[in-house]
C-alpha cells in the first residue's frame, strides 16, 4: 500500500538557499514515487501547525529544511498525538545535525529513506517554557539549554552562516557572544538535586551533535532514556572560549567549574527570566523544564 506523505518545506532554511534546492529536487522525488501534500512555512510556528494537521492524515510527515524545521515538525507530531506517523527528513539547512545522526547526510540518502520502510525509534526532549505570558510546549531532538547557547544563536546570523558555513558558523557565533556575555544567576534542578550559581552554560542534550557538528555531549545516545547534562559555572572570557572550544570538538575536559551527568528531568529558573534555546532556535524564556520522552518518534532512515 503506498505511503501517504506530507512535506513541510522551510524555504528560508540555510539562509534562504533551501527554496532553490527544493525546487530542483521535486522531480527526483516524483520519479521515486514519493509525492504528497506540500506545505510551505513563512514564520516560526507554521511547521508545528502543519505537522499537527498532516499527522492526522499521513503515514509519513517529512521535514524539508534544517534542524529548526525538524524541531518544529517533531513538536507538531508529538503535540498532535500522531503516534502512527513516521518522521522523514530532507536535510537542506545549515547544520543538519539530527539528519546526520539518522544516517541522512544529503538529499540522495533522504530519497533512499523515503522509498523504504526502515525506521529507528528515538527519544525526544519535552520542553516547557514561557513566551508572551503563556506556557509553550515543544519537543527537541538535539538539545535544550540556556546561557551562552542562547546568546550564541543570536550572534549566528544568516550572514555568519553564509560566510562561515556549517562547521564554523556556530562556533563563530559563540565567540561573538562571549565578547559581551555576563553570566546570570541560575537555579538548576536535575532529578531533585539543585544548584544556584552564575552559570555560563546549562545544556540538556539528547545526542552528541548540534551546532553544525559541535559535540556538546560526547557519547550521548538518542535511545537510552536519559539526557546528558552539561553545567558550567562562569569563567573568564579566555578560559571560557578555550573550554567551549574543547567541548565543541568532542572532548570532555576536566575543570572544577564544569559538571557532566545524566538525568531524566532538568528545571531551570532565573530572575529576571533568560532565553531558552532548543535545536538551534530561540523558543521562549525561563522558567523552563526539559524532560526525556523515551522512544517518542519513529524516524525513516536509509
Amino acid at each position: 500500500m503506498p505511503k501517504r506523505i506530507g512535506f513541510i518545506i522551510n524555504p528560508a532554511a540555510a539562509a534562504g538557499r533551501a527554496s532553490a534546492q527544493w525546487a530542483a529536487l521535486q522531480d527526483d522525488f516524483r520519479q521515486d514515487g514519493v509525492a504528497g501534500k506540500s506545505r510551505f512555512t513563512s514564520r516560526p510556528g507554521d511547521a508545528v501547525r502543519f505537522a499537527q494537521e498532516l499527522g492526522r492524515e499521513c503515514d509519513v510527515v517529512v521535514a524539508v529544511g534544517g534542524d529548526g524545521t525538524l524541531f518544529e515538525v517533531a513538536s507538531g507530531l508529538l503535540l498532535g498525538g500522531a503516534a502512527h506517523a513516521r518522521l522523514g527528513v530532507v536535510p537542506l539547512g545549515t547544520g543538519n545535525d539530527a539528519a546526520r545522526q539518522f544516517g541522512i547526510r544529503d538529499p540522495t540518502q533522504a530519497r533512499l529513506a523515503l522509498r523504504g520502510a526502515n525506521t529507528i525509534n528515538v527519544d525526544a526532549l519535552r520542553i516547557g517554557c514561557q513566551t508572551q505570558g503563556a506556557t509553550l510546549s515543544r519537543h527537541a531532538l538535539l538539545f535544550a539549554g540556556v546561557g551562552i547557547l542562547s546568546e550564541a544563536l543570536e550572534q549566528t546570523t544568516p550572514r555568519v552562516k553564509r560566510v562561515f558555513g556549517r562547521r564554523l558558523s556556530y562556533p563563530v557565533g559563540a565567540l561573538r557572544a562571549l565578547a559581551s556575555y555576563v553570566a546570570p544567576l541560575i537555579r538548576v534542578t536535575c532529578d531533585g538535586q539543585t544548584w544556584e550559581k552564575r552559570f555560563l552554560l546549562v545544556c540538556a542534550s539528547n545526542c552528541e551533535l548540534s551546532g553544525g557538528g559541535m559535540r556538546l555531549a560526547a557519547g550521548a545516545r538518542m535511545d537510552d532514556g536519559f539526557v546528558d547534562v552539561n553545567v558550567c559555572e562562569t569563567l573568564g572570557r579566555v578560559a571560557a572560549a578555550a573550554l567551549l572550544w574543547k567541548i565543541s570538538r568532542g572532548h570532555r575536559p576536566t575543570h572544577p567549574k564544569l559538571r557532566y551527568f545524566t538525568a531524566r528531568t532538568v528545571t531551570v529558573e532565573a530572575d529576571p527570566p533568560i532565553p531558552v534555546a532548543a535545536d538551534g532556535e530561540l523558543i521562549g524564556q525561563t522558567p523552563a523544564q526539559f524532560e526525556v520522552v523515551p522512544q517518542a518518534l519513529k524516524i525513516l532512515v536509509p
